[in-house]
């Protein structure tokens, strides 16, 4: 949200909690509307200067997680930020959601978390051998699950595509 006296504050909206605030401007803002050319905001104020603002994909959870102590579960709010938008910057957290499923055998669970990182952190061969050393325990194996649930929602990537095909071949 951008006011007309020159502020700009960012919130996370599901929870209502504001994340940043700054004064961009000590001009009046005039006019602001959204950046055709890149994600962000172009505004103009009553000086005839003409800002652009935009958040920095790569340094925005970082941000959150180091400098935001005043939001209670600030950790948890960027990592629900980083798994809904694909942002960088919270690897840790899902390479530690993904190994706390995996430890309660939640599998489909430890699939839904692989899916929503960003690139390839989680979706990768050093995944796949982890699930398939992991033995079945009454039910399917936990990589029919991940795939499976992958399937689900999303395609699968070359390396998965490949695991998937290779007993089939």
């Amino acid at each position: 949200m951008i006011t007309k006296f020159g502020y700009i504050y960012i919130y996370e909206v599901s929870n209502s909690v504001l994340l940043y605030r700054q004064r961009i401007t000590d001009s009046l803002i005039f006019v602001a509307t959204k950046s055709l050319n890149e994600d962000g905001t172009v505004c103009v104020n009553k000086a005839g200067q003409v800002l652009q603002i935009a958040i920095d994909d790569n340094n925005f959870i970082p941000f959150i997680i180091n400098h935001a102590k005043h939001i209670p579960d600030n950790v948890g709010i960027a990592f629900n930020l980083a798994q809904r938008f694909s942002l960088r910057g919270a690897d840790d957290l899902f390479a530690t959601q993904f190994n706390k499923l995996l430890a309660m055998g939640d599998y489909a669970g430890a699939a839904r978390v692989a899916k929503d990182a960003p690139g390839t952190l989680l979706r990768n061969q050093e995944t796949i051998n982890k699930l398939k050393s992991i033995p079945a325990t009454g039910g399917p194996q936990p990589i029919i699950v991940y795939f499976s649930t992958l399937l689900e929602t999303t395609k699968l990537n070359e390396i998965e595509t490949i695991e998937l095909a290779r007993p089939v071949l």
